[in-house]
C-alpha cells in the first residue's frame, strides 16, 4: 500500500473547524430572524457540514485502523472523546432551562444523555432536546458500534473493487430521499416544512442507520487514498465541484439536500486534503492555528447552539434589535461560542480523553516486585 510521505493529515483538522464554522453560521441566523427560525439558504449549508462530518469519521477511523487493534480499547477511546464533553454540555443546556425557569422532565433529556433520541420515530427536530445538535453523536455511536466489523469487511475487499463499493455508498445515499420522496412516510402527520414531513426528514437525517452510506463512502475513500488510487485529485477539487453543485442543492427537494447532491464533492474535498498531507503538498488548511481552530471543532459544535440561544434571549429578549445590533451581537455570541469551546476543550475534552485513555495498571505484588506492569 503506497501511505506516501506522511500519516498524519493535519489538514483534515482544519477543515473540521470550516465545517463548524458553516453549523454555527447555521445557527447563527436565528439573530438575524428573532429566534423565529434558521435561515433557510444556510439550511443546506448546515447539512452539507454533518455530511461532511459523518464522511470524515469513516475516513480518519479506517485510516488510523491497524489489524489486530482491541475492539474494547478502540470504543474506550471513542467514547472517552464525545461522551464527557457531551454530558457536560448537556447539564449546562438543562441548568440554562431550570434557571429560564422552564421544566426540564425526565423524558426531555435521559434519552437525550443516552444518545438514543433520533432512534425514536417520534424524534422531533423542530423541538430536538436540551442540546439539540447532540443528534447526531447518535449516529456516531452507531459508526463506532459497527466500525471494527466495517474494518475488517473493508480490509478484505479486492482493490480492483473498491470503486463498485464507493459507488454502491454513493448510491445508497442518493437512493434513500428518493425512496422516502416517492413513498412519503406520514404524509398526514406533522409538517417539518419546506416540503417535507417530520417522519420524513427523521428517516433520511437523524435515523443513524440512514447515514451510514456516508460514513462507509469515507471508510473506502480510506482505501483508495492509501493506495495511490486517488493521488491526482486536489482539494481545490473538491471545493470547486461543491460551489459548482451548490446551487443546485440550493433548487432540489428538501431531502435530496441532505447528502445525495453533495456527497460527492464533499469526499473529493476530504480526499484533496488528505493527499496534501500525505504528498507533501502546500496547505493552508494545515497551518498551525488552522490545525489548533480544528482541535475546537467537537466542543464548538457541542456548546454553540446553547450560547446562541440563550445569548439572544439575553440581548434581544424581544426581538426588537435592528441596525447595526444584531451584526453586533452576531459577532459577541460567535465569539462567546469560541471561548466556551477552548474551555470545554482545555477543562473537559483533553483531560477526560487523557484520564479515560491511560494504560490501566496492576499493583505489583509485594512478594514479586518484578512482575511486568499489564496495559490495556
Amino acid at each position: 500500500m503506497a501511505l506516501g510521505r506522511s500519516s498524519r493529515l493535519p489538514s483534515l483538522t482544519g477543515l473540521r473547524f470550516v465545517a463548524a464554522a458553516a453549523v454555527v453560521a447555521q445557527h447563527a441566523s436565528l439573530i438575524w430572524t428573532h429566534g423565529h427560525g434558521e435561515s433557510a439558504t444556510l439550511l443546506r449549508l448546515g447539512f452539507a457540514a454533518v455530511t461532511f462530518f459523518f464522511l470524515l469519521s469513516g475516513f480518519l477511523l479506517a485510516w488510523a485502523w491497524r489489524p489486530g487493534q482491541p475492539v474494547p480499547v478502540f470504543w474506550r477511546r471513542r467514547v472517552a472523546r464525545i461522551l464527557p464533553t457531551h454530558l457536560v454540555t448537556l447539564l449546562l443546556g438543562v441548568l440554562l432551562l431550570a434557571a429560564a425557569g422552564r421544566a426540564v422532565p425526565l423524558w426531555a433529556w435521559l434519552p437525550n444523555a443516552l444518545l438514543v433520541q433520533t432512534w425514536s420515530p417520534g424524534f422531533d427536530l423542530l423541538d430536538p432536546g436540551v442540546n439539540g445538535v447532540s443528534w447526531s453523536l447518535c449516529c456516531d455511536l452507531l459508526f463506532y458500534l459497527l466500525f471494527p466489523v466495517i474494518a475488517r469487511r473493508a480490509a478484505a475487499i479486492r482493490s480492483a473493487h473498491l470503486w463498485a463499493w464507493a459507488a454502491a455508498a454513493v448510491a445508497a445515499a442518493v437512493l434513500i430521499p428518493v425512496l422516502l420522496t416517492a413513498a412519503r412516510p406520514g404524509s398526514d402527520g406533522p409538517s417539518f416544512g419546506l416540503g417535507v414531513t417530520l417522519r420524513q426528514i427523521w428517516l433520511c437525517y437523524t435515523f443513524p442507520p440512514a447515514r451510514l452510506p456516508e460514513f462507509l463512502f469515507g471508510v473506502v475513500l480510506a482505501r483508495l487514498v492509501r493506495e495511490g488510487r486517488l493521488d491526482g485529485v486536489r482539494t481545490w477539487h473538491g471545493a470547486a465541484a461543491f460551489a459548482l453543485l451548490y446551487p443546485l442543492d440550493q433548487l432540489s427537494p428538501l431531502l435530496f439536500g441532505v447528502a445525495a447532491i453533495t456527497v460527492l464533492p464533499l469526499g473529493a474535498l476530504i480526499v484533496g486534503a488528505a493527499n496534501a498531507d500525505r504528498l507533501g503538498r502546500p496547505s493552508r488548511l494545515a497551518h498551525p492555528v488552522a490545525e489548533r481552530l480544528g482541535a475546537l471543532s467537537l466542543t464548538l459544535y457541542l456548546s454553540h447552539y446553547l450560547v446562541i440561544e440563550y445569548g439572544d434571549a439575553l440581548l434581544d429578549p424581544y426581538g426588537t434589535a435592528d441596525g447595526l445590533r444584531p451584526l453586533l451581537y452576531t459577532a459577541a455570541l460567535v465569539a462567546g461560542s469560541l471561548a466556551a469551546a477552548w474551555l470545554l476543550h482545555a477543562l473537559v475534552e483533553e483531560p477526560m480523553v487523557r484520564a479515560l485513555n491511560e494504560p490501566r495498571r496492576r499493583t505489583a505484588p509485594v512478594t514479586l516486585p518484578d512482575r511486568p506492569k499489564e496495559t490495556s
